[in-house]
């Protein structure tokens, strides 16, 4: 017996039970728990924050017994500092990840359209090459479809790097570079019944912004009390002013807030419509393509016809899917100002 060739035979049908690993599915909310993790910018804020904790320990316990009020204040607001950075860092990633995870989806629903397209034009121009040669067009319309049928397959191939390029600054940021990913594809958003009223109270409620102005308006408070006993009357008159600036940075901090929540609020009720006027859309491209393909069954339109019907509703599915993409970057806008967790809005129905 030949074992030799007996371990070939058992090795190929190894390789040919056995194929190459898939993509791993990546879903939208795993994307965000790992970058938590793995992001290296985020690490830097998280590190600095962690710093700042350790700082603030360090100086309670080396004032346990004789720091004042005002170091109390100052120690307070200067965690809270320290820990809104690293919050709004934190929003910002997530919030980019969500916009790279969203946005290599839509390449993905693009490039399907601009497939179809390109394969429309591409037998347009045969179809008028046929006719050319029987001298049914001119030379012109003939040069015009060969540069229509260009134009869509260079606007294909650069929808086909775009999505590399995206792809690969997506998974660098997740500290995926060598591993295969697939997109899943991405569910409707939740809709978030959310009044103004409800998230202007929530927001100012959980303001660390406004939480800090209002400690360094008691340090202002504090500061101009003690120079009213001991300090020079330049001294005094300078407390004075810095009270009055506290006082207009808290006033500030609030409308500032304020004006920012109604501006979020009003871009998610904007989104919300969008995302019905495209299931409009949508839906009329459906029964516009359904309605050329019953017609190309019957023999009544051509199979070119057909597949710009098909590219037209590939489209309208990516215009619905960018519209949810929006919804959901709305979403979180308003979350950010109303001090949530980045990514609560996805993770939790609302």
């Amino acid at each position: 017996m030949n074992f030799k060739k007996i371990g070939i035979i058992f090795l190929l049908l190894t390789v040919i039970t056995f194929p190459a690993a898939a993509a791993e599915v990546l879903t939208l909310e795993e994307a965000m728990e790992r970058a938590e993790t793995e992001n290296m910018d985020l690490k830097l804020t998280k590190i600095d924050y962690q710093k700042s904790k350790i700082n603030l320990k360090n100086l309670e316990l080396q004032n346990e017994f004789n720091y004042t009020e005002t170091q109390s204040i100052e120690i307070n607001k200067n965690y809270l500092d320290s820990q809104k950075n690293y919050q709004d860092s934190k929003a910002e990633i997530i919030k980019s990840v969500i916009q790279q995870y969203t946005n290599l989806w839509l390449l993905q629903k693009e490039i399907e359209a601009q497939e179809l397209t390109t394969r429309a034009e591409e037998r347009l121009y045969n179809e008028m090459q046929a006719r050319f040669e029987l001298a049914q067009i001119s030379k012109i319309d003939l040069l015009d479809q060969s540069n229509q049928y260009n134009d869509a397959s260079n606007e294909l191939e650069n929808l086909r790097d775009n999505y590399e390029q995206s792809l690969i600054e997506f998974k660098t940021a997740l500290n995926l570079e060598n591993q295969e990913i697939e997109i899943k594809e991405l569910a409707a958003p939740e809709i978030w019944e959310i009044t103004e009223e409800e998230a202007l109270e929530k927001g100012i409620a959980e303001s660390n912004t406004i939480k800090i102005a209002e400690l360094g308006l008691e340090l202002a408070k504090k500061e101009f009390q003690k120079n009213k006993i001991e300090a020079s009357s330049s001294e005094q008159k300078t407390a004075e002013l810095d009270l009055q600036a506290a006082e207009i940075s808290l006033e500030k901090a609030e409308k500032d807030l304020e004006n920012e929540i109604i501006k979020a609020h009003l871009s998610l009720q904007q989104a919300e419509k969008n995302i019905e006027l495209m299931k409009n859309n949508l839906e009329k491209a459906e029964s516009q393509y359904q309605q050329t393909r019953r017609q190309f069954d019957l023999g009544s339109v051509t199979q070119t016809a057909l597949l710009q019907y098909e590219a037209s509703l590939v489209s309208s599915e990516y215009q619905l899917k960018n519209a949810h993409l929006n919804y959901y970057l709305a979403k979180e806008d308003l979350a950010d100002l109303l001090n949530m967790e980045p990514g609560v809005t996805i993770n939790e129905q609302k």
